[in-house]
Order: C-alpha cells, then sequence, then structure tokens
C-alpha cells in the first residue's frame, strides 16, 4: 500500500468532502443549476457518462472517442515509467514562446462551477502571448489559461506519494492561427519544499478573490444560513458569504513597464524542464480531438497557502440566483461546485490506443530556461525569423577513431543530442512548406508547349491535355523528421477541333477518368513522402511517390542554399528507367514566391527514348497562401475547366494522402526514419588522460588547425576561381542583358539547350569542359562540375544549372556589368574612329 504523505489540512479536508459533498450534488443538481456535464456521477452527468451527452446539433460529442479517424485521440492520459525512462527526442528549439501585450486592464478573470479562467476581454487586439511547438510550423495564439483541481494527467512515480498526480493542473489554451487545430500548453501544480510563494500568480489569485468577492457583495447577507448550508460551509471550509464580501473587490496590479503586461510563460518555476507532447482532445465535453498537448515534466511551484486558496476558489464557488421579476436583483446565494466526491474537477486518464507520447528531453544544447522574458531557448537564435542566420552548420571532424576526440559533439552524425529534424538542420524549411498556388508550363524535348497526346498504359506520362497552361495546387508539409508533398494538376479540355476529332488509336484514350473529349478537363495528383537522414543535413530522402510521378522510390529534396531546392525522384516502370528533377528558388525578399524548373527523363530501349532520352520538361511559378484560398482555388479551378465530380480528387489536411490505397503506412516510414533507424554514425571514442597526453594532442591539433585552415583556404579560392571563370563565360555568351534575378527560366534553358550540344536534354563533362575553353586547370575543372553536378551521376541536368546559377548570380551580375561597360567603351571608341574618318 502506497503511503500518501500529503498535507494533512488539505488531506482531511478531502476526507470530509468525500462524505458530504453529495448533499451539496443533490442540491446543486436539483436546484437546477443548469450543468450539462459533472464530476460527480450520481445525477448521470459525470466522466463515465460524457460519452452519452445530448449536446445538440453545434457540438457533436467525442468523448467516446473517434476510433482513431480524427489522428487524434482523448485526454488527458497517463504518462508511464516507460515513456520517461525511454531515450528522449532532445530536439527543444521547435518551441519558440513570445510574451504577449496584453495589460492587466485587459484581462478578463471569471470563476464558474467547474474552475477558475483568465482571457483577453472581447474586441480587445492585444496578444495574450504566441507560441511555436514542433508538431507544426504555424503559430499559436494563446487564448486563455484555466485550472484543474487534481491533475487531470497523471505521471506515474512523480506526484502525491508517488500516485502520479499532483494537486492541481493549468492549461494554457492557444489555437493554430490557421484555426486548424488547438495546442495546449500544460504543467502539474504542486507545493514548493520551501513554501516559496509564486510572484506572478499571486496576482491571479487576487484576480479570481476579487471576482469572488464582487459576487458575495451581490448576495443577501444571511441566506446562506436559511438554507441550512452554515454547517456544510464549516466541514469544506468555505468561506462564509459574508466573509467574501469583506474582501477588496478590485486589484491595484502593478504598472510598471517590467510587470503591467502579465507574461503567461514565466509561469513555469524550473529553469530547465522538458515536454513530454501527444494528440489528444478536449479533456471537458464535447471532447473534440484536436489537441497536440505539450505538458512540462517539471510541476510548477507555488506556496501552501496560494494553493489553499485556489481549491477554495474552484471548490467553495458561490453562484447567486436572480429573482424572476428582476433580472438585476440577486433573490439568494449558493455553493455550487460541479467536483466530484473527492473534490476534483478532472477527468480520468483515458486509454492511448497506440498512440505515443514523446518525451522531449531538458537536456541537451536546445534545452529552455526561464527568466524575465519568459520561456526561450539558450540560443538566441530562436527568435530570429527562421531562413536568415542558420545556426545548423555541419561541421566535419574526424570519424572520432583516433586520439584527437573526446566525443563528436561537434559533428552533428556523430552526436546523440543534435537533432536530425529537418527544419533544426536547414532554416528553408520553414517558408518551403505550405500552400501554394501557381501555374506551369511542359514542353517536349525539342522546346515546344506539350500538346494533347493520346494516352496509353504503355506511356503514362502521356496526357490527352494541352499542357501549355497548368494550374498547380502545392501542399507541403514538414513534421519534424518527415516530408509530405501533394500537388494537384489541374488540366484543360482538350481542343475539340484540332485532337478530339481525330480517330483514336488502339489501346490509346483521347480522354481520362469520366470526362468527354473537348469539354471536360481533368485533375492528376502526385505525391512525395520522405524522412530526414543520419548525415543530418535537411535533407529529405524521398522513398516513395505516387501519382505524376509514376511510384518513384528513389529521391532527394536538398536545400542547396538559403534560397534554393533541388530535387529529384526515380524509380523504374517495368519497362524502363525515369527520373524526375528540379530546381526550386525563392523570387521575392519575403519568401512567399517561387519559381522552377524540372525535366523527366526515360532511360528505355524503346523508341522514342532511345535516341532521346527527354520525355518533357517543365517550367512553374507559385505564390504561397493561405489553406482557405488554397481550398477555394482549387474548387475553383475544378469548376474552370470542367473538372468531372467523378474526377474530382477529395481535398485533404496537410500531411494525408489523397488516396489512402497508395499511402506509405507508418512501418514503410519508420524503416527509413532516423528516428526509428541504427544510425552508422555511433563511434564515440574518449580522449585519453595525462598531461603527456594532452601536450602531444594540443600540439597536434594546433599543427592540424594551421593545415586545415590553409586547407579550407585554397578550397575556398577555388571555389571563387571557378565560379568566377564560369560566370564570365555565360555572361559573354547567354543572350540578355539584364542581371541574374532577371533571369527567366525560358533564358536558363535556351542558354542550357545551346550547351547541351548533343540535344539529349543534359550537359556532358565533355560539353562543359569545351564551353569553358580550357580556362580552369584541370584540378579546377573537376572541382566545379563536382559542385554542379549534385546527384553525382556524371552530366549535369537543366535544374543542376539553375541551382549552379543561382550560386553565382552575385559574380555573373559583376561580369555582365562589366562586360556592357567594355562593350560600351568599345562602341564609343568605335563612334570616336568614325568621326575622326569623317573629319579627315
Amino acid at each position: 500500500m502506497v503511503q500518501l504523505k500529503v498535507r494533512s489540512s488539505f488531506f482531511r479536508r478531502i476526507l470530509l468532502i468525500s462524505s458530504t459533498l453529495n448533499q451539496v450534488v443533490q442540491l446543486c443538481h436539483g436546484a437546477g443549476v443548469g450543468n450539462f456535464f459533472t464530476y460527480y456521477e450520481s445525477g448521470g452527468l459525470g466522466p463515465s457518462r460524457w460519452a452519452f451527452l445530448e449536446l445538440g446539433d453545434d457540438h457533436k460529442n467525442q468523448c467516446g472517442g473517434t476510433g482513431g479517424t480524427s489522428g487524434y485521440g482523448q485526454s488527458p492520459v497517463t504518462i508511464s515509467a516507460e515513456t520517461q525512462d525511454r531515450a528522449c527526442d532532445t530536439n527543444m528549439n521547435g518551441y519558440k514562446f513570445f510574451p504577449g501585450t496584453c495589460t492587466w486592464d485587459d484581462l478578463v478573470f471569471s470563476i464558474s462551477n467547474n474552475g477558475v479562467k483568465v482571457q483577453p476581454k472581447e474586441n480587445t487586439d492585444c496578444s495574450f502571448g504566441q507560441m511555436n511547438i514542433p508538431q507544426s510550423s504555424n503559430k499559436f495564439d494563446a487564448l486563455q489559461f484555466h485550472i484543474h483541481t487534481f491533475s487531470e494527467h497523471q505521471i506515474v512515480g512523480k506526484g502525491i506519494g508517488g500516485s502520479g498526480f499532483f494537486p492541481a493542473e493549468v492549461h494554457v489554451v492557444h489555437q493554430e492561427t490557421t484555426k486548424d487545430s488547438f495546442a495546449v500548453l500544460g504543467s502539474m501544480i504542486s507545493v514548493s519544499q520551501t513554501n516559496e510563494s509564486h510572484e506572478l500568480f499571486e496576482w491571479f489569485l487576487r484576480g479570481w478573490e476579487a471576482v469572488a468577492a464582487q459576487v458575495a457583495h451581490s448576495c443577501p447577507k444571511g441566506i446562506t444560513k436559511k438554507r441550512g448550508l452554515e454547517t456544510l460551509q464549516d466541514v469544506i471550509s468555505c468561506p462564509a458569504v459574508h466573509e467574501l464580501s469583506d474582501h477588496a473587490t478590485t486589484v491595484n496590479f502593478p504598472q510598471d513597464d517590467k510587470n503591467h503586461a502579465p507574461n503567461i510563460y514565466s509561469l513555469p518555476t524550473v529553469d530547465n524542464f522538458g515536454v513530454f507532447t501527444y494528440k489528444g482532445g478536449l479533456t471537458t465535453p464535447p471532447c473534440t480531438e484536436i489537441v497536440n498537448w505539450n505538458l512540462l515534466d517539471e510541476p510548477m511551484e507555488i506556496s501552501e497557502e496560494q494553493l489553499t486558496r485556489l481549491e477554495s476558489l474552484i471548490l467553495c464557488f458561490v453562484e447567486p440566483k436572480y429573482a424572476k421579476d428582476d433580472p438585476t436583483t440577486v433573490e439568494s446565494c449558493k455553493h455550487a461546485t460541479v467536483a466530484s466526491e473527492t473534490g476534483s474537477t478532472s477527468r480520468p486518464p483515458q486509454p492511448l490506443l497506440g498512440r505515443t507520447v514523446i518525451h522531449r528531453c531538458n537536456s541537451g544544447p536546445d534545452g529552455m530556461v526561464v527568466n524575465d522574458m519568459g520561456v526561450l531557448p539558450q540560443t538566441s537564435a530562436a527568435f530570429k525569423k527562421p531562413g536568415r542566420d542558420s545556426e545548423n552548420p555541419n561541421i566535419k571532424t574526424s570519424k572520432c577513431t583516433g586520439v584527437l576526440t573526446e566525443d563528436c559533439s561537434n559533428d552533428k552524425r556523430y552526436n546523440p543530442l543534435a537533432s536530425p529534424n529537418l527544419k533544426a538542420n536547414s532554416d528553408t524549411w520553414y517558408d518551403y512548406e505550405g500552400y501554394w498556388v501557381g501555374t506551369m508550363q511542359v514542353f517536349d524535348n525539342r522546346g515546344q508547349p506539350l500538346k494533347e497526346t493520346f494516352a496509353s498504359e504503355r506511356f503514362e506520362h502521356t496526357l490527352p491535355y494541352p499542357q501549355d497552361y497548368v494550374t498547380m495546387f502545392m501542399n507541403r508539409t514538414i513534421k519534424e523528421t518527415r516530408y509530405y508533398e501533394t500537388v494537384y494538376y489541374v488540366y484543360k479540355p482538350a481542343s475539340p477541333e484540332a485532337f478530339c476529332s481525330f480517330a483514336v488509336p488502339d489501346e490509346s484514350f483521347n480522354v481520362l477518368g469520366s470526362g468527354v473529349c473537348g469539354i471536360n478537363g481533368y485533375v492528376r495528383v502526385g505525391e512525395k513522402y520522405g524522412t530526414a537522414t543520419h548525415e543530418k543535413d535537411g535533407t529529405a530522402a524521398i522513398f516513395y511517390a505516387n501519382g505524376r510521378f509514376h511510384g518513384g522510390n528513389t529521391g532527394k529534396v536538398v536545400p542547396v542554399d538559403e534560397d534554393t531546392f533541388y530535387g529529384f525522384v526515380g524509380g523504374n516502370d517495368g519497362a524502363s528507367d525515369f527520373e524526375y528533377t528540379e530546381t526550386e528558388s525563392f523570387t521575392n525578399s519575403e519568401r512567399t514566391r517561387i519559381s522552377g524548373s524540372g525535366q523527366y527523363i526515360i532511360n528505355s530501349a524503346l523508341p522514342p527514348y532511345s535516341e532521346n532520352p527527354l520525355a518533357e520538361s517543365y517550367i512553374y511559378e507559385a505564390v504561397q497562401v493561405s489553406k482557405e484560398a488554397f481550398t477555394q482555388g482549387l474548387l475553383q479551378a475544378y469548376s474552370a475547366n470542367y473538372v468531372k465530380a467523378s474526377d474530382q480528387k477529395p481535398l485533404i489536411s496537410r500531411g494525408y494522402c489523397v488516396d489512402d490505397t497508395n499511402c506509405p503506412t507508418e512501418d514503410a516510414f519508420q524503416q527509413h526514419d532516423p528516428l526509428y533507424t541504427e544510425t552508422p554514425y555511433d563511434d564515440d571514442a574518449r580522449i585519453k588522460r595525462g598531461w603527456i597526453v594532452y601536450f602531444v594532442i594540443w600540439g597536434a591539433l594546433l599543427v592540424l588547425a594551421v593545415m586545415y585552415g590553409w586547407h579550407t583556404h585554397r578550397i575556398s579560392l577555388q571555389a571563387d576561381r571557378f565560379r568566377h571563370d564560369f560566370a564570365c563565360r555565360i555572361a559573354s555568351t547567354i543572350n540578355f542583358d539584364g542581371t541574374h534575378e532577371k533571369l527567366t527560366a525560358e533564358i536558363l534553358h535556351e542558354e542550357f539547350t545551346r550547351l547541351a550540344r548533343d540535344k539529349n536534354g543534359v550537359l556532358s563533362k565533355g560539353e562543359l569542359k569545351s564551353f569553358m575553353r580550357n580556362k580552369l586547370s584541370e584540378r579546377d575543372f573537376e572541382a566545379m562540375f563536382a559542385a554542379i553536378d549534385l546527384d553525382s551521376n556524371g552530366s549535369v541536368d537543366f535544374p543542376e544549372f539553375c541551382a549552379f546559377m543561382s550560386q553565382i548570380g552575385a559574380v555573373y551580375d559583376e561580369e555582365k556589368i562589366s562586360s556592357n561597360t567594355s562593350d560600351a567603351s568599345s562602341e564609343e571608341d568605335n563612334m570616336k574612329a568614325d568621326k575622326s574618318d569623317f573629319r579627315l
């Protein structure tokens, strides 16, 4: 039997409540308090009956669970000892907390029959606070916070007597800025071992006590005695109404610059803490499964006196009853709590049913600390705009097999504390994900706009729709180590005269789906799924693709620099090998516009690809939009292009599949996810002890540092040389006079086609060397080719060419300006010469 070591006064009060609170329960319920749920079971409205409550048409009751269909689940849950002991995720830099602007005067303090709450006043434009969480790239706005007596969540082995439960639990409720979901930042509440008061929490207590006093002032004195409640008040230690009326009804909140805007993220009292995260639901009816739970693994501490006052506010709630003929006059008052027989306003823990609780550790470089500005990651970079100043360099060192390394913490691959999450290793992912709407143009292997082509099972990429103007809707999601991409391509109807009037060859089609050629357009979807890698360099490795990408099973999406992504997807369709390659770049400073280009290569012994493997190339532009605009735009595109309802693809939430039958399973993800697979970088050799060893090692390190610095300098000079010489050649040959920012995909494609003389869609090493006219040494040329050939397949395709052009933009501009100036000077000299000849 577990011995509960609790405060005797509190425990004694709970024992007394358990024997007498039923009187309050019956009184409140019988008097028609109007509760639609309670925490006590008598009366049929308790937690065991919540699933059967009739909540009306506006609230769908999910208290019985949705069977996993929501992707979330019920709350609260039990945090098991296994979860706490399991090796934890140290990536805490997904959490960012931004203090609000609401002052004390902007807040509303309220007490109800099931607890206390604070929230901003209606129609105020201040912020109560805002946070980022690892589960979403969107921010979450703080709406309110409230408190339950006895904790709802159970952390096994902790709390009162090791029972897992704490005296109370605070919930700071947030809503996603997109309105898609909610997030709760929760903390258990316990009494400080030193019995120290919580300074900020004290002001919130005073606010609630002022509200209680205002209610008491409106109550007729002595009326509770006439209703036989005096004895009950004494038993449960609730103050008499006339005693409450003696309390202050207003609070002189702090008005100094430091404290006039309360920071709710300063409520945690431990300098360094971790977080338990899982997907769940609201803990009160209708129990909607829509909450990302974030529970601190260390409790918030207050004094015993503060806890007693908190319990009194919640358990001794006073409800006024107004006169029927005068709604402004209070006729009587009574205690009307809906707490359980043990004084609890908490729902019991619910089963996990396959869900996983992730423990994000409070150790490692991404831990959190609490200071005067609230909860801040230990690095100041947490408050920088993502994608600007990366704090994620992948510094290479030795492979941890010699005596020169104690551990490999400066090489992220070997550092077990370094997160493999995509955003943790490249800030560019923050700007890349989201909803995008744009248009695409597709060209044949001669560079002409791709027209309608009879579809066949032999060539899956051929479509009976024109592709000179395709509307596209891209939905990209980054969830920690996982990458999801869904693209809708909406095609306009084929030409009735120029295509539909022709006879259809055998085993071919002039329309897809249920539409009619020349009348109905079509929608096609392409999906990619990938995970981060053990390299921890920000690369997403694609392991499955479907739809437009024909079941590709290998590929990558690589952030080349802060503005550019390079990607490819390849596979085998049974008859040939194929590969999609593309490059995307942000085209404005706000990083809300992108342009991209790509090509589709088919390596086959069958004509026509046996002569020219380039099946098609394409360019596109897109702008980032909200989810609402994305959804509305797709529906409008269906309508504008007369896509049959039976052919329309369903709208999906971010991170899910359009076609569930083609969706990779969780097992498939785990086979590639670095969080579930064994790392090849596990050498953690230690440095040897002793003064002589240290002396030798430091001497060797100094020599190595000098050599490494010289080597790095040479590599840098080499890169400068080949970028400069390549930029000079391009600037002197390209048929365009503007800067690199004004280069269009068409101009780059024209230049690339001119260089690729074999017209096979790729630039060989020989063709590139011929273009450079031996201006580089053999070593510099090999280094340049390796820098351009991102997939190391021995040739350069158009997306790789574009990616390299994005890296040499500044040098290109300098050379282009210099070239134009030189041309202008030569023209001026020629004009002078002409005039001189005329005078002669």
